[in-house]
C-alpha cells in the first residue's frame, strides 16, 4: 500500500484543519427538519400469499430528499409481521415490498411507514379472499420531523464517491450488498475479508457470533427486522472479533475516542476497519444486563467499512447499498464518536 510523504501530508492536512469546522458536526447531525412526501401500496385488500409493491417519496422544500432511511412495517394484534426498509435515491424514492404469504381471508392489519425511524403516516390493510396483489392501491401523505445535515443535499451528509482523489490512500475493499435488514456488521466482515481475495457467506456468522440482550456479548434482536430501533439491532467489536480465527483472521477492537489517527495508521497500514455510525447523532442510551452490566443502544446505527481516506474526508464501503461513500471529515467524526469511535480492525493471521 502507499504509506510514504503522501499520507503524512495528508494526516498533517487533516489535523491542522480540523478544529477550525463550524458550526459543531456534532450540531450539524442533531438538527432536525420537517419532510412529507408520499407513501403508496400496490393494494389494501390483498389476498394472502401476495408481494405487494410499496413506493416512498420523501420530500423537503419541493425537492426530493435523498439518502433517507425509510420503512414499512406491517403490524397486526401489536406485533409486526412484515418489514422492509431501504434509503431514497436522489431523487428522493425508495421501492419497498409488503408479503402477505403470513396471512389468511378476515386477517387486519396496519402498515406504519418510518421516515428517518420515526412515524410518518400509515393506512389499514385488510386481507381478502379474492383481492389483487395490484388491484386497489392508495396512499397517504407522509409528515416527520428528521436529521438532516444543513447544507449537505442528504439526510446522512454523504457523497457519492467519484472515484479516489490523488492524495487519497486506499485499501481496496471490494463492494457487497447485505442480504437482510440488520446484516449490516457481518456483510461488513465480508466486504473485509474480501479485501485479502477470502469469499465468506454473510450467514456464516449467526451461529458463530451467537446472540445477547448486551451487543458487546452477541447479535441483539431480529436480524431481518426494521433499521433503526433498538430492539432489533446489531452487534458490536467485542461480539465479533472472536469469530474470525475460524476464518483465518484476527480482529483488533478498539475505540478512537476522538482521535482520527487511529483510523488513518490503520488503513495506511492497507488493514480495512469496521467502524459504528451513529447517523441520526448521539440519540443513544443506557441499559443493564441482567449482571448490571450497562451497554448503550443508540437509534440509527449503521456499520460501514473505511476503505480509505484523504485531506477531506474518508471513503466508506456501505453494506446497506453495496456502493462506495464519501463523508467529509467534520461529518465523519461526529457520526464515528456516537459510540466513541467504535472500530474493528481485520487482518490475516
Amino acid at each position: 500500500m502507499p504509506k510514504a510523504a503522501a499520507a503524512l501530508t495528508i494526516l498533517a492536512m487533516f489535523i491542522s484543519s480540523f478544529g477550525s469546522f463550524a458550526p459543531s458536526a456534532a450540531a450539524q447531525a442533531t438538527d432536525l427538519s420537517h419532510v412529507g412526501g408520499w407513501a403508496t401500496l400496490g393494494s389494501v385488500t390483498p389476498a394472502a400469499g401476495c408481494l405487494l409493491d410499496a413506493s416512498i417519496e420523501v420530500r423537503e422544500g419541493g425537492g426530493g430528499v435523498g439518502d433517507v432511511a425509510v420503512g414499512v412495517d406491517l403490524v397486526r394484534d401489536g406485533e409486526v409481521v412484515w418489514s422492509d426498509w431501504g434509503m431514497t435515491d436522489a431523487d428522493g424514492l425508495a421501492y419497498l415490498s409488503v408479503d402477505t404469504s403470513w396471512a389468511a381471508p378476515g386477517y387486519e392489519a396496519w402498515m406504519d411507514v418510518l421516515v428517518g425511524g420515526e412515524y410518518a403516516a400509515g393506512m389499514p390493510v385488510s386481507i381478502t379472499e379474492s383481492g389483487g396483489c395490484a388491484d386497489n392501491p392508495d396512499m397517504v401523505e407522509l409528515s416527520a420531523d428528521v436529521a438532516i445535515a444543513p447544507g449537505s443535499g442528504s439526510a446522512q451528509n454523504w457523497s457519492a464517491s467519484g472515484g479516489p482523489t490523488s492524495d487519497a490512500v486506499m485499501v481496496g475493499v471490494p463492494l457487497y450488498a447485505q442480504n437482510r435488514n440488520l446484516s449490516c456488521e457481518y456483510a461488513a466482515l465480508v466486504m473485509a475479508m474480501g479485501s485479502y481475495g477470502v469469499s465468506v457467506s454473510e450467514y456464516e456468522f449467526d451461529d458463530r457470533v451467537g446472540w445477547s440482550e448486551n451487543p458487546h456479548w452477541g447479535y441483539r434482536g431480529d436480524i431481518s427486522g426494521w433499521w433503526g430501533n433498538t430492539d432489533d439491532y446489531g452487534v458490536y467489536a467485542s461480539a465479533l472479533a472472536p469469530a474470525l480465527p475460524d476464518f483465518g483472521f484476527w480482529g483488533e477492537e478498539f475505540y478512537a475516542q476522538g482521535n482520527p489517527t487511529a483510523l488513518t495508521a490503520r488503513l495506511d497500514e492497507g488493514t480495512p476497519v469496521l467502524v459504528w455510525l451513529g447517523l441520526w447523532g448521539d440519540t443513544g442510551f443506557y441499559q443493564y444486563a441482567a449482571d448490571g452490566t450497562p451497554y448503550k443502544l443508540v437509534p440509527g446505527l449503521h456499520v460501514v467499512v473505511a476503505d480509505g481516506y484523504d485531506s477531506g474526508g474518508v471513503y466508506v464501503a456501505d453494506p446497506a447499498t453495496g456502493t462506495t461513500k464519501y463523508y467529509d471529515w467534520s461529518t465523519f467524526m461526529s457520526f464515528w464518536n456516537v459510540m466513541d469511535g467504535m472500530g474493528l480492525s481485520v487482518g490475516l493471521l
